[in-house]
């Protein structure tokens, strides 16, 4: 039935107007870019409304209740809800490994140990990079309400804005909070009085992970339309992330991505470098969004040394929980679909063609 479903979903593609997708999203990806600015979600027959995550626990109920047609988020939230509250979200694809994934600080502290006694800043204190941030502070003999405390901010762009301004909109100091991609290169460009201090990388710690993570809810992928959208929309991001990963191609992608994020071309090239690493950016294994076994492994590793499935029983088989199928935490079946459906012309699209 399901491949039946596929068949009519492939055939019902013809030509038509462009169809809307509301895409949640954290940052601004350099896939993203390449795909925005060079037209392929168009030529997909696409118009991706770009939504700006304001937090975790928003993102998720809007990818659960509809919200969102498709949503990109650290694949530990994907597994907090499948696994500890039973929701149906479903990891259709990795986008990244933690593309310049850091814990930074205010100019005025300049080593983890000064982070004793401070509160730190994130999205959520029990999900997303905070098992992560707990980790690298752990490593330096710096224990979660002992050495130091969470605050709940938001979104990295937030926690960006209020680590560059020093304080919270209400006044009270911030010290630090984990950055990713495109925050980490857009502060080394900042002047001294206002340039966060990289304290720490996620990848000196742990190595791999799997972090940003297609996600959408399990029951769009039986809905002819939904399912439809998903596919041109994954078909989209995997050309553009093809197109990254073309060294042949890299003065247009460094074009799409300081248009996409308004930067000069010196922070640009930062962020190429971060988005085209090859064991933290953008990438995948196979190169098709499939997710890394041993990146996700190690994520729930950290969340689950420090207590993060406590409504899961002892001996609890992850590596069982992780393998890919249909109706499982991970389904590839769009995936798939998208990888099959890559428009090769628009690989050789220059930037010539459209500024």
């Amino acid at each position: 039935m399901f491949f039946r479903l596929i068949f009519l979903c492939i055939a019902a593609v013809q030509a038509r107007r462009l169809d809307s997708v509301n895409y949640g999203a954290f940052t601004q990806t350099a896939t993203y870019s390449i795909a925005n600015q060079l037209g392929f979600f168009t030529a997909y027959g696409l118009e991706v409304l770009y939504q700006q995550v304001p937090n975790s626990t928003y993102a998720y109920a809007q990818i659960l209740n509809g919200g969102y047609d498709i949503l990109t988020g650290t694949i530990d939230n994907a597994v907090n809800l499948r696994l500890n509250s039973n929701e149906n979200v479903t990891v259709i694809g990795q986008l990244d490994q933690g593309p310049d994934l850091v814990l930074a600080s205010s100019p005025n502290i300049t080593s983890v140990a000064q982070l004793k006694g401070k509160s730190l800043i994130v999205d959520s204190p029990v999900s997303g990079y905070s098992y992560l941030l707990r980790k690298i502070l752990s490593t330096h003999g710096l224990l979660l309400n002992t050495d130091y405390f969470f605050q709940t901010v938001g979104g990295t762009n937030l926690r960006y804005a209020d680590l560059v301004a020093g304080k919270l909109p209400n006044g009270t100091a911030v010290y630090a909070t984990i950055l990713v991609y495109p925050f980490t290169a857009e502060g080394e460009a900042l002047a001294a009085a206002q340039r966060p201090n990289i304290l720490a990388r996620v990848s000196d710690v742990v190595d791999p992970i799997s972090s940003s993570a297609f996600t959408a809810r399990q029951s769009a992928l039986s809905n002819c339309t939904e399912n439809d959208i998903l596919v041109r929309f994954m078909s989209a991001m995997y050309t553009a992330n093809l197109y990254l990963r073309n060294p042949t191609k890299k003065t247009c992608s460094l074009r799409a991505i300081g248009k996409q994020l308004n930067v000069t071309a010196a922070v640009a090239q930062l962020e190429y470098n971060a988005a085209t690493a090859t064991d933290t950016g953008e990438v995948s294994p196979g190169g098709t969004f499939t997710v890394s076994q041993p990146g996700l492994l190690n994520v729930i590793a950290v969340r689950e040394e420090f207590n993060g499935f406590s409504s899961l029983p002892s001996g609890y088989n992850f590596t069982a929980a992780i393998v890919p199928g249909e109706g499982k935490l991970i389904d590839y079946s769009i995936r798939d679909l998208a990888v099959a459906g890559l428009k090769k012309h628009l690989l050789k699209r220059t930037c010539s063609e459209l500024w």
